[in-house]
């Protein structure tokens, strides 16, 4: 199993919602950023894209793609000099799904979609990716990707019974789309799992692991799966995703342990067996060393921080990974 897979099998996407933003120029939208996920679609029209991180401008025209995650502030104006409006604001003028607003000129229509994720689902994306996520129109972009795109912007031109599932689930399928677009563009440094899966031999490995996380492997186990010595392995390993192949697999496990934490009543040890860890001792150590607490008293702290939103700590995650 790949990691894309196994990330998006348990991924809860919840409240999603969707927009149809029809900007008349001159116009621009502001945010301070919100912990929530942007998922903006051009369907008509240019426009400039800055970000907290990026101030550099970036140009969009019909048919480009960008998420920003996290509490990322952007501004999204016709032209750089234009005056910019608070999003707040901006969404006082909806009508349904649809906001229409700006000074009468030309019209760039975006399709947008903000929605929330489970936090400990996040994690491993928010790791690899940047915050700012921008697909060119037509480039590494799949036949089916595109297709998806078109049923949203059907669906968000003409939403009917169950619109909103709908748009939740093509959500998700523009996320994955949007991360495999991503990690087909070579020019674009990658990270974590996300290198290790452009990379041929590492890839083998990795889809090991995460197929039987459970199993006792060995560097020796795995570089065999990669087609590799032992040495060269390690070392390309190492290199690629910036940490040991056992200290991967540990990472992994603890974060498979965490989300059956959050989501079923098991003992402990069972948990710890299910994962590869014989010794609850052991599952222990190893759980303290990557969530920085031990695995009751994460049980104990979830129960609690599960009374309100998911995703609000996204940006605290970020700080700690």
């Amino acid at each position: 199993m790949d990691p894309l897979t196994d990330i998006f099998s348990s991924m809860r996407i919840r409240k999603a919602k969707f927009t149809t933003l029809d900007a008349t120029a001159p116009w621009g939208v502001a945010s301070d950023g919100d912990p929530a996920i942007k998922f903006v679609l051009v369907v008509r029209g240019s426009a400039v894209l800055t970000t907290g991180e990026n101030p550099h401008l970036v140009s969009l025209r019909a048919g480009d793609v960008f998420i920003i995650f996290g509490n990322e502030p952007y501004r999204v104006v016709d032209h750089e000099d234009s005056r910019t409006v608070d999003c707040l604001d901006v969404e006082t003028l909806r009508v349904g799904n649809r906001i229409q607003f700006g000074g009468g000129g030309a019209t760039t229509t975006f399709i947008s979609g903000f929605f929330e994720v489970d936090r400990l689902d996040a994690r491993p994306l928010l790791n690899v990716l940047p915050k700012l996520l921008h697909l060119k129109s037509e480039q590494y972009r799949s036949r089916a990707f595109q297709s998806v795109l078109e049923l949203l912007a059907a669906e968000a031109d003409a939403p009917g019974l169950g619109s909103d599932a709908v748009v939740r689930r093509l959500f998700e399928l523009l996320f994955i789309h949007a991360i495999r677009a991503f990690a087909q563009q070579g020019s674009t440094p990658k990270r974590g799992w996300l290198a290790a899966v452009s990379d041929r031999n590492l890839a083998l490995a990795i889809e090991a692991m995460h197929a039987e996380p459970q199993k006792p492997w060995t560097v020796d186990e795995l570089a065999k799966k990669a087609g590799m010595s032992r040495s060269a392995f390690a070392a390309r390993f190492k290199d690629v995703v910036g940490q040991t192949p056992l200290a991967y697999l540990t990472e992994w496990r603890i974060y498979q342990a965490a989300r059956l934490i959050e989501r079923n009543a098991d003992r402990l040890s069972v948990i710890a067996r299910s994962i590869g860890y014989q010794s609850e001792a052991a599952f222990t150590k190893a759980f303290r060393k990557v969530m920085g607490t031990v695995p009751s008293e994460y049980r104990k702290s979830v129960s609690k921080a599960y009374t309100g939103s998911a995703v609000g700590v996204i940006a605290e995650m970020r700080e700690a990974a």
